[in-house]
């Protein structure tokens, strides 16, 4: 039977090859990152517009909240403010996101609206000129008469009369 292995018995330079691994891993993510946020920079004016395209709203409400939020505590709503600006390229990317999100979901209400009430029908607007009657009204025949019940024996017609 094998005795256990104590934690000293191992090699010290085996948890080094580990660290060194995660650095690397740590270090090639960074880098990713860094270059995804600098082509996020250079992007960003385009994003935003794109965004301010697609639907102003969103825009207008969030200058609102930053604008609430300076009314509230001036110090966080100047804070935001300038985070903002930092931060262009997040912010921008954050108001195409949500155009894009409020798009899709007008579209789908849209499209909820047709299967419960039908698709709307494209009309003509019919000028009163063209319609030429070739009878005059005086000369239409009267209307016909109402059937009345028969075989019943109830005094409901002797209301009318």
């Amino acid at each position: 039977m094998a005795s256990p292995r104590s934690p000293f018995d191992r090699s010290p330079l085996g948890g080094i090859g580990g660290f060194i691994i995660g650095l690397v891993v740590l270090y090639v993510l960074f880098k990713l990152a860094s270059w995804f946020f600098s082509l996020l920079w250079w992007a960003a004016p385009i994003i935003f517009i794109a965004s301010l395209i697609i639907d102003h709203k969103v825009f207008l409400g969030y200058v609102g909240s930053i604008k609430r939020l300076f009314e509230r505590n001036w110090l966080m709503g100047l804070a935001a403010g300038v985070l903002s600006i930092v931060l262009f390229p997040i912010v921008a990317a954050y108001l195409l996101g949500m155009g894009l999100f409020k798009k899709k979901l007008r579209e789908r209400a849209e499209q909820a609206d047709v299967r419960r009430n039908g698709e709307w029908a494209e009309f003509e607007d019919v000028s009163e000129d063209s319609m030429d009657l070739e009878i005059p009204y005086e000369e239409l025949p009267p209307p016909p008469e109402p059937e009345t019940r028969k075989g019943r024996d109830t005094n409901y017609d002797e209301l009318f009369e």
